[in-house]
């Protein structure tokens, strides 16, 4: 009765590892909406293996005359706003998404600035030089950290300026392009003038605030220094609306922008004297998979903001597709040749050892499925250098196996398993100290190593107890 128990317990645990084998190389489909969808996420593929997209930066040498404030110091502080028509704003009142119409009124002279006409320049030829350079290569670098790019090259031309950016060619290429050529100057400036009312410089740091009122909404947060705050108060007492004693009400906006480009347009209900803003970014909205698109804008806002201000102003040239070293042709002969290999050796197994072979093969191909699967949740990068570690791990996991079957005998399994592990661990030591040393190493080449060692050996070490059955 205990034999029959253990068949069928043997038994299970196979089909079990079967049915994993099966969902890891053919993938997990479920139908939605009419289509079938995976739910298994996609390897993670390093550039050598997706494909590069090579992106050319050179000096933005655009320059336009515009007509602007400039203060008793001879200092540029805002270009004068073009006439505009109504548009909707939103309120920070109480009611989170309240619209209103505003009409511009007549800009008049402002006391204490004077309008020229100046050509304004994106880059200033005092600012051109090696430090601002090296600076900017630096910034860049930090932006795509934050927007955990794992793998990147950046070369700097010293002489020109240019920088050559290479990314993997995927979805997020587009996004990591905004980062890079988003200078990151905020201003918050008198909507129906355009004149600065506060700058970059005295904002302390920006974050990501989200509540749920009337629909899920986020809200881009910036805490500003002493003088910052001082001006802020000043401004929220300014732009409110007002009520005249007929009735009539008008409303004075602000605008906060980044590089011109205007982030929200917006009123007071009171005044701030806290030192803070919360602005609300986009609409209240029920749906989430929007909330959360608009999320991810406002933290890559956030990211810029909290990190230097690029000292010079880059414009993309040119971007070039690499191919991959590995071609679609010579990927699918691997995947072939890999696969003729494993059915050789399972073959070899179940002829040379039987029954106990078959389980043997059943729980290797087991142990690639696994492995490989947990490779896709863990997010490794897969690189050339990664797939020689991950056959690497496959190679010592048969090699164990073999061995282990040709010591086997009869009532000595645990034995003979405890013996084979020892060995093979106090053998391998220096491996398993290595694989966490490369964990932790900045580079993707070799970190993507030690995530692949690492994963291996820790699977092969808990799953090959499935021997003792």
């Amino acid at each position: 009765m205990e034999k029959n128990l253990k068949k069928v317990r043997i038994i299970a645990i196979l089909l079990m590892v079967v049915a994993i084998a099966l969902i890891a190389f053919l993938g997990l489909n479920i139908k939605e909406n009419g289509t079938w969808k995976s739910k298994l996420p996609e390897f993670n593929l390093g550039m050598e293996l997706k494909g590069i997209k090579e992106l050319h930066y050179i000096l933005d040498d655009a320059e336009e005359d515009k007509e602007v404030y400039i203060d008793s110091e001879g200092k540029i502080s805002g270009v004068v706003a073009k006439e505009q028509d109504s548009n909707t704003q939103v309120s920070l009142e109480t009611e989170e998404g309240k619209t209103e119409n505003s009409e511009e009124p007549d800009k008049t002279d402002i006391e204490g600035y004077t309008k020229e006409t100046r050509t304004i320049k994106a880059n200033n030829e005092e600012d051109i030089n090696i430090e601002n350079f090296e600076k900017s290569k630096q910034i860049i670098q930090k932006r795509l950290e934050t927007l955990k790019v794992y793998e990147y090259n950046i070369r700097l031309d010293a002489v020109t300026g240019e920088i050559v950016v290479e990314l993997p060619d995927d979805d997020n290429v587009e996004i990591a392009q905004s980062m890079i050529s988003t200078v990151g100057n905020v201003e918050v400036i008198d909507h129906q003038t355009g004149l600065v009312l506060i700058d970059n410089s005295h904002i302390k740091k920006a974050a990501h605030l989200s509540n749920y009122s009337n629909g899920y909404q986020s809200y881009l947060q910036l805490t500003f220094d002493k003088e910052g705050a001082e001006k802020l108060k000043e401004i929220s007492n300014n732009y409110q609306a007002v009520t005249a004693e007929d009735g009539t009400e008008t409303k004075n906006y602000i605008s906060i922008n980044m590089d011109e480009q205007t982030l929200s347009t917006t009123y007071f209900a009171e005044e701030l004297s806290n030192g803070t803003i919360q602005i609300p970014m986009g609409n209240a909205t029920e749906d989430h998979d929007q909330y959360m698109q608009i999320g991810e804008s406002v933290d890559r806002i956030v990211k810029i903001i909290n990190e230097d201000t690029m000292p010079l102003s880059y414009t993309l040239s040119s971007d070039n597709h690499i191919n991959s070293v590995i071609t679609p042709s010579m990927a699918k002969v691997a995947i072939i040749a890999f696969v003729v290999v494993i059915a050789l050796i399972s073959l070899y197994l179940i002829i040379r050892f039987k029954l106990e072979g078959l389980k043997s093969a059943i729980l290797c191909i087991g142990y690639i499925a696994i492995l490989s699967i947990i490779v896709r949740y863990t997010n490794v990068i897969i690189t050339i250098n990664s797939l020689i570690a991950y056959l690497a791990v496959i190679v010592v996991n048969y090699v164990f196996n073999i061995k282990f079957l040709k010591e086997l005998k009869d009532n000595n399994r645990k034995y003979i398993f405890r013996k084979n592990m020892k060995e093979l661990y106090l053998m391998i030591v220096p491996v398993c100290i290595i694989a966490v040393i490369f964990v932790f190493v900045p580079g993707v080449v070799i970190s993507s190593i030690g995530m692949i060692l690492f994963w291996g050996l820790l699977v092969q070490a808990v799953y090959d107890c499935l021997m003792l059955l």
